[in-house]
């Protein structure tokens, strides 16, 4: 058995893994279907627009749901008080950082691609901090940009410790049957991750993610009721692209069938975030020096890579390369450079405290 305080491999490969794919993710939103601006639109490309709207179901709960596992283990060790701390040390401190670094650029850049701005960089900070409109930083106002999803995890991470608290208190003071108690937590647990999917705060799934991640927490991150689950990976990887193909061939490439192309989203949901996690217990329990160093600065890879993709677009097309080359040359230097940077951060002192690494030994 392995102990609640020791990492789990497959765990930090899933995350690594799928953080890796928001390089191929952000560059397909250039040319989106569905009208919305980006930091930057080229025209409007079917087969790269297909790449998000097949990640798109999935992804985000996922990530919630194996910050939920992390968690589990982080709790057991460290203690609220001490898992709290780090939480700001490894997610606010870089919330702060990008903020104040990170996604000035990105507004910057659409300023520039969208309105015409001929100001400096430096002088656009007065309009990223004076102008709020809509918060996507598309117009070149103030916007959480990919941040969103470190200030949700920091109040997700609070409140689970608060509800995680509390259900304790309550299973020693209330409880005498254990098993019931977690088997009717858990299908409530699903229920309102499943019944919330398509509910909104902020213009987020912010109750799925909160459901998703105490899934994680509570059940997910035991291997035994994941090795239950893995048995039936296959019938429910095949499930998941199934589903994730009917989704984005409805919505892309057909149109209209609003009520099959829900059913096929909340299908693909529900089998991808199973199959994933099957998959990755039987498949990606491993470690290794490139697989330890990708889990190291899975987080860094997420804060950097959007300002690397974007401004490889930009770039790109002053140059006039062509909308469809940029694409895969914008793939073909965004990860690279992407690495770099993480590398460059992870060796450098001063930088590892800003996008929440630990200090070097």
């Amino acid at each position: 058995m392995v102990k609640e305080t020791k990492r789990v491999n497959y765990i930090d490969n899933l995350r690594w893994i799928t953080v890796s794919l928001l390089v191929l993710y952000h560059a397909a939103m250039a040319y989106n279907t569905w009208g919305e601006a980006n930091y930057i639109f080229f025209e409007e490309v079917k087969l790269l627009a297909a790449i998000v709207v097949l990640i798109s179901p999935w992804f985000m709960p996922f990530m919630f749901m194996l910050a939920g596992i992390s968690s589990a283990y982080s709790l057991k060790k460290r203690g609220y008080k001490a898992f709290i701390l780090e939480r700001f040390k490894r997610l606010g401190i870089p919330f702060v950082f990008g903020m104040l670094v990170i996604n000035p650029i990105l507004s910057y850049i659409a300023d520039v691609y969208h309105n015409g701005y001929t100001g400096g960089f430096i002088k656009h900070y007065g309009v990223f901090f004076t102008k709020y409109t809509d918060l996507t930083g598309y117009d070149g106002g103030f916007t959480l940009g990919h941040f969103w999803f470190v200030a949700v995890l920091i109040v997700i991470s609070l409140l689970s410790c608060l509800i995680i608290k509390l259900a304790d208190i309550f299973k020693k003071k209330y409880v005498k049957n254990i098993r019931k108690f977690k088997i009717i937590g858990g299908v409530l647990l699903a229920a309102a991750a499943i019944g919330t999917f398509e509910v909104y705060a902020f213009g987020k799934r912010i109750i799925t993610y909160l459901a998703v991640y105490l899934l994680g927490y509570y059940f997910f991150k035991d291997r035994e009721f994941v090795k239950k689950i893995a048995v039936y990976k296959w019938p429910l990887t095949a499930a998941f692209v199934a589903l994730s193909a009917a989704n984005t061939v409805i919505y892309i490439f057909i149109g209209g069938n609003e009520t099959l192309n829900t059913i096929c989203m909340y299908g693909a949901f529900i089998s991808g975030m199973l199959a994933l996690i099957s998959i990755g217990h039987d498949h990606l329990d491993f470690t290794g020096t490139f697989s330890r160093f990708n889990s190291r600065i899975s987080y860094v890879y997420y804060i950097i890579h959007y300002p690397i993709v974007v401004l490889c677009q930009y770039h790109f097309d002053m140059v006039n390369l062509g909308h469809i080359i940029n694409f895969f040359l914008t793939l073909a230097i965004a990860y690279p450079f992407t690495d770099l940077w993480c590398w460059v951060i992870d060796k450098t002192k001063y930088f590892r405290i800003l996008f929440g690494l630990k200090g070097k030994k």
